[in-house]
């Protein structure tokens, strides 16, 4: 009987093909993903190249155009406008701010608070100053001033009395005045005129607008005058007259213009003389 011959197969020798091939396939899968993520890294980094290149490029361009612009004769004050300030002189404050045509435009707008201490110190009239460049080298002084509630009687003029209690320093015909607001006259001392200056303060703001004058030429230190808007004239004394106030809409009512209404002592009144008329600038 013959034989069958056997043929003996190694396992390990055939599973070795497949096992090789499934390591190649998964080497190959490995080895594309790091070529896929090698090439986006690679691109994010160019990218981001791009960018910061792209930044510095600008960045360069604007500090070149800066400093071009701050080299050239464009950069120099051409020209400085004052606003908000009528009264004072524009030449004056361009001085005291010392501003000159030489001086760069860039550094007032670093360094306005020093254009505003030196014109601040200078005018009590100006409560604070901002700077502004129109065209690239016209230089504005935005100028915000203290409000005028009266003004005092000088020799040759007119002075403001502004709302933080000093004076001006411009003296002011009668005709650039406002007429609404109560004048101070007969004021020589400091003193007196505090004293009558904390007193309007403090009186209703709807009896503030009916005075026209406060007269300083008193008999007596506690002695106050008001010349009213309709003509008559008010005498009290400075510690009671705010008491006394209510009666003078009812005594107004009962006398005729021009007609002197003494509030110190009680209350009466009686017509003014053409003399004290005249005193006090109703004829």
């Amino acid at each position: 009987m013959t034989k069958k011959r056997i043929t003996k197969i190694d396992p390990e020798e055939k599973l070795s093909h497949y096992l090789d091939h499934q390591s190649n396939q998964k080497k190959r899968k490995s080895q594309n993903k790091i070529s896929a993520t090698l090439s986006n890294l690679h691109s994010e980094r160019k990218s981001a190249l791009v960018k910061r290149l792209g930044l510095i490029i600008t960045i360069s361009i604007i500090c070149l155009i800066c400093l071009g612009y701050y080299i050239s004769p464009l950069a120099n004050v051409r020209s400085v406008r004052v606003e908000g300030a009528d009264d004072l002189p524009a030449k004056n404050v361009v001085k005291v701010a010392k501003i000159k045509a030489s001086d760069h435009v860039i550094d007032y707008l670093l360094n306005w608070n020093n254009v505003n201490s030196k014109l601040t110190s200078e005018y009590t009239e100006i409560k604070n100053v901002s700077v502004e460049v129109n065209h690239f080298n016209q230089l504005s002084l935005k100028i915000n001033e203290f409000q005028p509630i009266g003004y005092i009687k000088k020799e040759n003029g007119y002075c403001k009395i502004l709302s933080n209690g000093k004076l001006g320093t411009q003296l002011l015909s009668w005709s650039k005045i406002d007429q609404d607001k109560p004048v101070f006259i007969g004021y020589n001392r400091e003193v007196s005129l505090n004293n009558n200056l904390h007193l309007f303060n403090s009186l209703p703001d709807e009896f503030k607008e009916q005075i026209k004058l406060l007269s300083g030429n008193t008999r007596r230190k506690s002695q106050v005058i008001f010349v009213m808007k309709d003509g008559n004239v008010i005498i009290g004394n400075i510690t009671t007259i705010k008491s006394k106030l209510k009666y003078y809409d009812e005594i107004k009512n009962k006398v005729n213009k021009n007609s002197l209404i003494d509030l110190e002592v009680g209350a009466y009144s009686r017509p003014l003389t053409p003399s004290e008329k005249r005193a006090y600038g109703l004829i």
